[in-house]
């Protein structure tokens, strides 16, 4: 089992593996409905079985093969073992922790407890497996420096922490939103100061991460907050201590956690970034510890209770988003009271996406670098001038209202739906019930009589134009005949299975998105 558990679901192999096997089925399958002819394969229930096989196995690899690129576009999972455990803990569920949060005390460590080892990978992301002294959580930390970072270049930096959401892990949000581009493009420019990006790890066990240090599970916040911050200021000693030039941002479930983590550290954040979250924690123990909890735990309520101490806030989230983050957004930007301030940032449309993500990376580094406080932080040139002319702060779209509306043909309409579920039943009944019958019968003596009228009105007929084409040629355009409606049942049944799921997480509302992700997870 762990062989079969250990199969990557990012690797470029396994796309190609399942991409020839949907393939070979596919071409197979053409071959095999000939002799799913009620004249070759009598029996009715056996008839139907190798039918329903021919066109169900063509489609679940399909399918599969849909859903390995657009997981290669952001890591969302990485092994067919954490794929196994994702649905067994959405199906099943898991044990439910009451206790509350944990009384963590976080202690400065020895030197030689927050000493990390960095690989550097390929594209010059260092990398490194660490175990925090005070939360005891042992998970990958990512970092992006600069290009030309050295600990010895008479720089100070800052440092912006991302924090991935579920399922998901760092390397996805590194690699797949063009952290390291935007990052250098955005210090070249003079848009922000020299500044470093550090991605831990929240896969803390096989349940949804939280924010919280909840009472029987690992320590999460401790680890986000206080063990991380401490080995980074460690293993690179020319990032800043003081809290303006530190940012904290998160992607959906990590967004609600960025801004949580703030509003619960200010002596270590001085600016919190949310893309695509959401105002109250909708998974994970965090949900476990009852009502009061979660209402004391919405973040526009901790806005609205906390004394403000000038925490910057960059909410952004597309207006058709079906988790909310507009709406989050909008509670926020309500509820702040100076010198705290919430700036907005909502596209009408977009969806809970990579691509969104990607396209308001820009934006979000902009906003960092608008207020002088950061550059202040790590003495460097200001930048609050430069970001604030620069085109991607003049992108930042500010909103007072929306509407969530669904174009009912953008994938996740109901038009687009209904459409598929025709295409799939119409296709369907072409590929079972006629293109068995497509092929090249042999012409003998006692045929109609053997097999009755019923057999000799479908079988084909070497009449009319046909009857210059040699039997090869027949035989050919049968097989091709038989080839597309299968190729159209399977292809409209394996599209209806990736529209329905879009539309159950509510992720892409616009087809060009689908195809940045498409194209990105083919890379």
């Amino acid at each position: 089992m762990s062989l079969i558990g250990n199969i990557p679901l990012t690797s470029l192999t396994t796309l190609v593996v399942v991409g020839a096997l949907a393939l070979v089925a596919l071409l197979g399958g053409a071959a095999l409905l000939a002799r799913s002819e009620p004249s070759r394969c009598p029996g009715r229930a056996r008839r139907w079985l190798g039918r329903t096989a021919i066109l169900l196995v063509p489609t679940i690899l399909l399918a599969s093969a849909g859903g390995l690129v657009f997981n290669r576009s952001l890591v969302l999972v990485k092994t067919s073992g954490d794929l196994g455990n994702l649905i067994m803990s959405t199906v099943v569920g898991s044990a439910t922790q009451t206790g509350g949060e944990a009384d963590v005390e976080a202690q400065s460590a020895s030197a030689s407890e927050l000493d990390a080892t960095f690989t550097t990978a390929d594209d010059g992301m260092l990398e490194t497996t660490w175990t925090g002294p005070s939360s005891g959580i042992t998970q990958p930390v990512d970092v992006i420096t600069p290009t030309g970072y050295s600990t010895t270049d008479g720089k100070t930096y800052g440092v912006i922490e991302l924090l991935h959401g579920y399922p998901g892990g760092p390397d996805g949000i590194l690699q797949g939103l063009g952290i390291q581009q935007e990052l250098d493009k955005a210090i070249a420019a003079g848009i922000i100061p020299p500044a470093i990006v550090v991605a831990p790890g929240l896969n803390v066990d096989e349940e949804a991460h939280d924010c919280a240090d909840i009472e029987g599970r690992p320590a999460v916040y401790t680890w986000v907050s206080h063990d991380v911050p401490e080995m980074i200021r460690h293993n690179f000693p020319n990032t800043t201590s003081n809290r303006d030039g530190w940012m904290i941002g998160g992607f959906s479930a990590g967004a609600y956690c960025a801004i949580w983590t703030a509003l619960r550290t200010p002596q270590t954040y001085g600016a919190a970034a949310s893309l695509s979250g959401y105002d109250t924690q909708i998974e994970g123990q965090m949900t476990n510890q009852g009502d009061q909890y979660l209402a004391d735990n919405t973040l526009s309520t901790m806005l609205a209770n906390r004394t403000p101490d000038g925490l910057r806030i960059y909410a952004m989230a597309a207006g058709d988003d079906a988790v909310g983050g507009a709406y989050t957004a909008l509670k926020m930007a309500s509820a702040v009271k100076d010198p705290d301030s919430v700036t907005t940032d909502v596209p009408p449309t977009g969806g809970h996406t990579g691509p969104l993500w990607s396209e308001h990376i820009p934006n979000m580094l902009a906003w960092w670098g608008s207020s002088d406080r950061v550059a202040r932080a790590v003495g460097s040139t200001p930048t609050a001038a430069t970001a604030q002319s620069s085109e991607a702060y003049e992108s930042v779209e500010p909103v007072t209202t929306v509407t969530h509306e669904v174009r009912p043909t953008a994938p996740n309409g109901y038009v687009t739906l209904g459409i598929l579920i025709v295409g799939v039943l119409i296709s369907l009944v072409l590929a079972w019930h006629f293109a068995p019958r497509w092929q090249l019968q042999r012409h003998t003596e006692g045929t109609d009589e053997e097999h009755g009228e019923h057999h000799a009105r479908h079988r084909a007929q070497r009449s009319g134009r046909f009857n210059a084409l040699p039997r090869p040629a027949l035989s050919a355009l049968a097989y091709l005949g038989r080839l597309t409606a299968l190729g159209a049942a399977v292809g409209s049944a394996a599209a209806l299975i990736g529209i329905a799921s879009n539309m159950v997480g509510g992720f892409y509302t616009s087809w060009s998105s689908i195809a940045e992700s498409f194209v990105a997870g083919l890379r």
